[in-house]
């Protein structure tokens, strides 16, 4: 048994296997990945790692489960995550048509595999433990854990969830996490805490920004033969960092405006009533490239942005009365959420600062929008 010290839960109890899953090269790799990306171009204080974050959730699934291959998969839930977290997560889907918990090939093929074994835990099991509840669901023990740290690590308030009641109202029984009626009002505020936090940090508009300028100086990178794919899975921030740095085109430029915070600005941020087109059909990467041509920008300079228009999931199971009812049925605040969150979707186009007016009216013509006077956040949200 060894103890550490955790900045939000405090003290965590970690078995020996535990410890040594922690010390193999693929977990460490964990401490040089920032848990938000970028998000620190916003919140300075936001440095933290999924290397924290992962001993996190393993410590909440202990308060639901003891079964080992399930808190063998909260703790490698995010060993497949590429540098700077979710804004790599795209390269995984378009070029190797995998997600980030798709962990089966790193796990069977490292000295992970042979620790699970070696302590009798399956391994095939724990990688399809990854994507299964209570670690992956619409209430789970990555969420309560990321939504508590990143509150912590940012400073803002709306992410503190009432983690006590919650996981006291929580309860797994082998293939789904449901709370009872008690627990209604704990679930409500996870749900609100996580809507803010959506729209406060994780797609603040110089967060989105600043990942999808990322994304493309990466496939830029990957078009070039600057970097294979698969190689992401095995780079931390400081392996990507450099090699973009060491680029003489796209990609250096990026990396010098990521590292300087001249970030492109927005030349369209609007809502989906303005919209006419349907956004669901087009591709973005042929967009940006029509824009900027339209524009006369140079090509990799403009950027459209168009996040998917489903609404999270709010199907939280709640044991009334010996039946299961969806929290939805029961509480009239989790369909406004639900409405808010998809009257919050903005469809994004960015460019250096030099080229927004003329990037706009490209834009507004591209995308047959009904206006193109954009409001700034501050306008309508004090953050």
């Amino acid at each position: 048994m060894k103890l550490i010290h955790d900045s939000v839960h405090g003290t965590i109890k970690l078995e020996e296997w535990m410890v040594e899953l922690i010390d193999t090269p693929q977990f460490q790799r964990l401490r040089r990945i920032k848990q938000l990306g970028f998000a620190d171009l916003v919140y300075p204080g936001a440095h933290h790692t999924r290397f924290e974050h992962s001993i996190g959730v393993m410590h909440v699934a202990s308060k639901l489960t003891t079964d080992p291959h399930i808190l063998a998969a909260a703790l490698l839930h995010d060993i497949g995550h590429t540098p700077f977290s979710h804004s790599g997560e795209i390269i995984l889907k378009k070029y190797m048509r995998r997600e980030h918990e798709d962990v089966r090939d790193i796990i069977g093929k490292s000295e992970i595999g042979d620790i699970l074994d070696r302590h009798g835990i399956d391994w095939r099991r724990v990688a399809e433990e990854v994507a299964r509840p209570p670690v992956s669901s619409v209430i789970d023990v990555d969420r309560i854990d990321y939504l508590l740290r990143d509150a912590h690590y940012t400073g803002v308030a709306y992410g503190v969830v009432d983690f006590d009641r919650l996981v006291e109202k929580m309860h797994f029984d082998g293939s789904r996490v449901f709370v009872d009626a008690g627990g209604v009002r704990a679930v409500e505020s996870f749900l609100i805490s996580r809507y803010l936090m959506y729209s406060a940090v994780y797609h603040h508009h110089v967060c989105r920004i600043a990942r999808k300028m990322f994304e493309r100086a990466m496939e830029w990178m990957i078009e070039e033969g600057m970097v294979e794919p698969g190689d992401l899975a095995r780079m931390d921030d400081y392996d990507v960092t450099w090699l973009m740095r060491s680029s003489e085109g796209l990609a250096g430029e990026i990396a010098s405006r990521l590292s300087t915070r001249r970030l492109f600005k927005r030349a369209i941020y609007s809502p989906r009533g303005d919209v006419s087109v349907n956004v669901e059909r087009v591709d973005s990467a042929k967009a940006a490239r029509e824009i900027a041509e339209d524009a006369g920008v140079e090509d990799g300079h403009v950027i459209v942005d168009i996040p998917p228009l489903e609404s999270s999931e709010y199907d939280v199971p709640v044991l009334v009365d010996g039946e299961f009812v969806s929290i939805a049925k029961l509480s009239p605040l989790v369909i406004a959420l639900k409405n808010a969150q998809i009257s919050s979707w903005r469809l994004g186009v960015y460019c250096p600062e030099e080229h927004v007016e003329k990037v706009r009216r490209a834009a507004v013509d591209y995308f047959d929008i009904k206006t193109s006077k954009q409001k700034k956040l501050s306008e309508l949200f004090e953050f």
